[in-house]
């Protein structure tokens, strides 16, 4: 599905170079549940970048599907963003303005889908993941994990084929935490390939894969 072969990236300060991912080789299957662990500054939430297509100023290749991901031009990437992965942030990125509801349909609306056609399965999507009842609210009304659930449906609305999470139980306490962690179990039993970014050990228990970062370089844990 993704697979990474010597990915190189660095950033210009000053009159220096500072590399921050080092010959980089990674693959993820269809299915994996993979944790990326490493401290703050290893380049763990730039090469979630890169995976999902933010970024494409790198050396290497990238290849999904076996396609090299770098031939394809800047409206080809948009549309391999909106219809292929789905996004869950630390802080959520919900739009304040917006009820719980008008978010999660944001995807569809992109894709071209009119809201009388959202409706259903934004609400049938809501149900599923225990926030039913707050599809009228908006995200200041509810709690940390209620926003992190109606941002994980927003990730899943329009089936992408993976979920890239970076940190998504960072601004939430243990429980809640757990709660989410048995979302994405949940997501991953059904067929949902998912990268997590984290730096907390009790998250990677819900995966199926591990690799370490360090200063750019990357190592995967043998089980």
């Amino acid at each position: 599905m993704i697979k990474l072969k010597k990915i190189q990236k660095a950033y210009k300060a000053e009159d220096d170079w500072i590399p921050v991912l080092k010959d980089i080789d990674l693959t993820v299957e269809q299915g994996d549940f993979l944790a990326i662990m490493g401290p703050s500054g290893s380049g763990k939430s730039t090469l979630l970048n890169l995976i999902g297509f933010v970024d494409k100023a790198y050396r290497g290749d990238y290849l999904l599907d076996g396609e090299k991901v770098m031939s394809k031009g800047d409206q080809d990437l948009s549309q391999l963003r909106n219809e292929r992965v789905g996004f869950v942030f630390q802080q959520f990125n919900l739009i304040e303005t917006l009820t719980v509801a008008e978010n999660v349909e944001l995807p569809l609306l992109y894709a071209g889908w009119t809201q009388k056609e959202t409706k259903v399965r934004v609400s049938e999507l809501l149900t599923k993941l225990g926030i039913g009842d707050k599809e009228d609210k908006y995200p200041k009304q509810l709690s940390g994990g209620q926003q992190q659930r109606a941002a994980i449906a927003r990730a899943i609305i329009n089936e992408p084929d993976f979920i890239l999470a970076d940190e998504p139980t960072g601004a939430l306490d243990t429980r809640t935490s757990e709660d989410i962690m048995h979302v994405f179990q949940q997501l991953n039993i059904e067929g949902v390939t998912i990268v997590l970014v984290t730096h907390d050990p009790s998250t990677v228990d819900y995966c199926n894969r591990v690799v370490h970062m360090q200063d750019g370089l990357l190592t995967e844990e043998v089980n």
